[in-house]
């Protein structure tokens, strides 16, 4: 009985950060209610309770749903083509998170500028995301592992996502200062020569 409740208390938080999901797509952060959330997931607004203390903590948590399946689909699309030179590979798997929310301009709307941290910050404090293990792994190998501690290596990885993140969001939303056709040789170039 224990595992149905658990089951089932899982489901309600599901329902609640897609009823959010779909909401903040079609209306907007600002523009949609707890109660519209709770109205649109079939719960009680005492169930929202239960697992957010507010549409702020809801959001982050939808923030860190969808960071973690974004790098999680890049990763595996970028997994059967690697070269063997882990920049260029980084660059793929770069590219690949670019194109998708070239594809997906809502969600980034929707992530902002916010795309990574959540993901980097349940990384620091857990540790255990598969994902996470790999890249570290693959980090550990590289040859930039030579020189720099395993916290020069994340810090280094940190600032890539959060500068690729910035740059999606105003190239692609905000077209500034370029597109992001324009402004992918400038990244690209720059992720080289900091690795370098």
């Amino acid at each position: 009985m224990p595992g149905r409740l658990q089951q089932q208390k899982e489901g309600k938080k599901q329902s609640l950060l897609a009823a959010a999901n779909d909401l903040f797509l079609e209306k907007g952060v600002a523009k949609t209610s707890i109660d519209d959330i709770v109205k649109r997931a079939q719960v009680a607004k005492g169930t929202f309770y239960l697992y957010f203390k507010d549409k702020g903590e809801l959001q982050q948590a939808l923030v860190l749903r969808i960071s973690t399946r974004v790098l999680n689909e890049a990763y595996e699309a970028v997994r059967g083509r690697r070269t063997g030179d882990f920049i260029e590979d980084l660059l793929l798997f770069i590219d690949h998170i670019i194109e998708q929310f070239k594809r997906d301009k809502l969600t980034l709307r929707l992530l902002e500028r916010n795309f990574s941290w959540p993901v980097v910050a349940r990384q620091l404090s857990q540790g255990t995301d598969p994902l996470w293990q790999d890249l570290m792994e693959i980090l550990q190998a590289s040859p930039l592992a030579a020189h720099r501690t395993e916290d020069e290596l994340f810090k280094l990885v940190f600032i890539i996502v959060e500068m690729c993140g910035s740059i999606c969001y105003s190239s692609i939303i905000e077209q500034k200062p370029d597109t992001i056709d324009n402004m992918k040789p400038v990244l690209y170039d720059i992720i080289r020569r900091a690795l370098a």
